[in-house]
């Protein structure tokens, strides 16, 4: 890799598990691991991503769907997870802890496999944060668990080359769902999700001049709708004249594309 670049694959994301998988000429890093170890693998292996290329794991919080394959994919890595203090005795206490452990609290920075990693709060649960990496003058912004956004979370994922956000349920389609009805609240409140006219009316604030990749996550397959968020996606962009920008809708049961992010004027471009 001669040019500032950096590889970005999700190898799925939703309710039933996220990971997703970024690489530097330097490392890689993992992003959650709520699958286990050997649909890891097999996601890795469809969308080309070499875990012998790893130098470390990120955890934004120790919900299954974030966690499930934290120790046993770490352990057989020999790869340190990165968590707040709160989520390792979380990990611990359900028996998921890997071996090697690097604590950090909410709001810390610190460098691994290349990145400047800039962590921050998100109010969803206990200790989740979102991240921000650097690599060189490439930014990228993670984000898949929150039920509002303040300035921090603006600051961190404000004008990223890719942005990876919530965009989990249509409202309608939550409230007609057969989910109990306290926990439709706990969705819909300031520890819950985003719902996708929250997100959609973020991306105005949100994109920047650098912004090229936006990537939808954690989209709920009972109480949203792949397409019908995808035109509304495009419907947004075109109003804020943001067609340079693209996007992708990411899926729960298969790994997206390998993208390409670089500070090149078009900005993204698909893996060959």
């Amino acid at each position: 890799m001669g040019k500032t670049e950096v590889f970005f694959s999700s190898l799925g994301s939703g309710s039933s598990g996220n990971a997703f998988f970024v690489e530097s000429a330097k490392g890689a890093l993992l992003i959650d691991q709520g699958f286990s170890r050997k649909e890891l693998l097999n996601r890795m292996e469809k969308c080309g991503c070499d875990p012998a290329k790893l130098c470390g794991a990120l955890l934004t919080h120790e919900h299954s769907d974030h966690s499930a394959g934290a120790r046993v994919f770490c352990d057989m890595f020999d790869l340190p997870l990165y968590a707040t203090p709160e989520t390792i005795m979380r990990l611990r206490a359900n028996r998921n802890l890997p071996r090697m452990v690097r604590a950090f609290e909410p709001g810390a920075k610190f460098e691994i496999g290349g990145f400047d990693v800039a962590s921050f709060p998100l109010s969803h649960d206990v200790d989740t944060v979102g991240f921000q990496l650097r690599y060189g003058e490439l930014q990228i912004g993670i984000a898949t668990d929150l039920g509002c956004v303040n300035e921090t979370v603006k600051r961190h994922l404000r004008n990223c080359h890719a942005l990876v956000i919530e965009s989990n349920y249509d409202r309608e389609m939550l409230m007609n769902s057969q989910r109990r009805l306290e926990l439709k609240r706990r969705i819909l409140g300031f520890r819950g999700h985003l719902g996708n006219l929250e997100t959609a009316g973020l991306l105005g604030e949100l994109l920047g001049e650098s912004s090229r990749l936006l990537l939808l996550a954690h989209v709920s397959r009972e109480c949203n709708d792949y397409d019908m968020l995808a035109g509304l996606c495009a419907g947004r962009l075109q109003e804020l004249n943001r067609t340079d920008c693209r996007f992708q809708v990411l899926r729960q049961d298969e790994p997206s594309e390998k993208f390409v992010i670089s500070a090149l004027p078009q900005g993204v471009d698909k893996m060959a």
